[in-house]
This record gives C-alpha cells, sequence and structure tokens, in this order.
C-alpha cells in the first residue's frame, strides 16, 4: 500500500478557519476592554468569543496593545467624523450655536458608544503610554471642535472667561457621566441612560445648565 505523505504547510499566514471581520473584532474587543480593563483582557478569550483562531488573530493584530490602540481608533475616528460632518454644515454659525450642538452631539455619541467613553475613564486617570496616546491621538482631535468655538466666544466676551482645564472637565463630565455610570444612573434612579427619551431629555438639560453658567450677563 503507497503511503501519504502530509504536505507541510509553508510557514506564513495562518489558515484562516473563519471569514474574519476586523471592525467586528474590533468593536468586540472594545466592549471587553471597556468591561473588565486593559489588565483583565487577553487576546486568547477575544478568541475564543469571536471563535477565531488564536494565530489568526496575533497574525491581524500583533500585540494586546496594538488591538486596543485599533479598537480604540475605529470609534475615535467615527465619532470624529460625525463632529467634522456636523461642523462642516454648521459652519457660519456663531461659536455659541456651535457650542450647543456639539454638546448636544457628545450626548448623542456617548450614548451610542459607551464602551469608548469607559475606556477613556479608565486610562486618563494617570499617565501612561496608552493614555498618552489615547489624549494626542483622539481625544484632542474631539475636543478641538468644542475649544475652538470657546475660544470664539471667549475673545467676543459672550461667554464667561473660565479656565480651559475647569470648563472642559465640567461639559465632559456632565455630558458622558450619564452613560459611562450607567448602571449606577439605572440602579439610583430607575432609568435606562440608553432610553431616546432619556438621551434627548440629557442633552436639553445639559445645554440648559451649561448655558445658564456659561452666558455673560
Amino acid at each position: 500500500m503507497r503511503s501519504e505523505k502530509k504536505t507541510k504547510r509553508k510557514a506564513g499566514r495562518p489558515k484562516e478557519q473563519k471569514s474574519l471581520n476586523t471592525d467586528d473584532i474590533l468593536r468586540l474587543a472594545l466592549k471587553n476592554f471597556a468591561k473588565k480593563g486593559y489588565g483583565g483582557l487577553t487576546l486568547n478569550a477575544i478568541a475564543k468569543q469571536t471563535g477565531v483562531a488564536d494565530s489568526l488573530l496575533h497574525y491581524h493584530f500583533g500585540s494586546k496593545q496594538d488591538l486596543w490602540k485599533r479598537s480604540m481608533k475605529l470609534v475615535g475616528d467615527e465619532i470624529f467624523r460625525e463632529l467634522n460632518d456636523l461642523f462642516a454644515i454648521i459652519d457660519d454659525m456663531t461659536g455659541l450655536e456651535k457650542l450647543r450642538l456639539f454638546n448636544k452631539k457628545i450626548v448623542h455619541v456617548s450614548a451610542k458608544y459607551p464602551e469608548f467613553q469607559q475606556v477613556v475613564v479608565q486610562e486618563v486617570f494617570s499617565e501612561n503610554p496608552r493614555s498618552s496616546w489615547l489624549i494626542e491621538e483622539l481625544l484632542v482631535p474631539i475636543f478641538g471642535f468644542m475649544q475652538t468655538a470657546i475660544d470664539e466666544e471667549m475673545d467676543k466676551g459672550s461667554i464667561k472667561k473660565i479656565p480651559k482645564a475647569n470648563l472642559t472637565s465640567f461639559i465632559i463630565g456632565s455630558i458622558t457621566t450619564l452613560f459611562s455610570r450607567s448602571f449606577q444612573m439605572n440602579k439610583m434612579y430607575d432609568i435606562d441612560p440608553f432610553d431616546d427619551q432619556q438621551i434627548q431629555q440629557h442633552a436639553e438639560v445639559i445645554n440648559d445648565l451649561i448655558f445658564n453658567g456659561l452666558i455673560s450677563k
């Protein structure tokens, strides 16, 4: 009987066991980073959830840090594009009008991408390579839209000259906390922060509170 020789597969790209949708993997990874934190997640855990071989996951994403960066950049870029599209349309509005719409948009994107906000909260508490990358690559461009509108109105004297760090932390914190602490809000106040009515109400309340304290009288 003729013996059959097994053909040895050449080194290189791992054989795909299933179609790999990288965006789906990145979104799933981001949800897990938000839930478990950077230190609590492994590539092996993502592989098990997606049914993708470890070797294939490593081939496409490299290290855990690379996976973290790519998952944050995927969603961060989507948020930036939504804001960029908005500001292209409202270019002829005043800074105050732009700031109102920015606030409303951030409410909606925070509800749409809660995992992104949760990871931001986890990472920017202290200095580390991930937090520095996150601030420089994603947060500065995203919040640049707001800062430009604020600077415009401060120069005109239409809003109070509040230190940038205090004003930014107040605006962003008041907007995102409802979603980044969604379980707490649900447990304490019996609401679903991601309900459409709650999202709209939050946008209206935020602008009412912010502008009542911000506009010069």
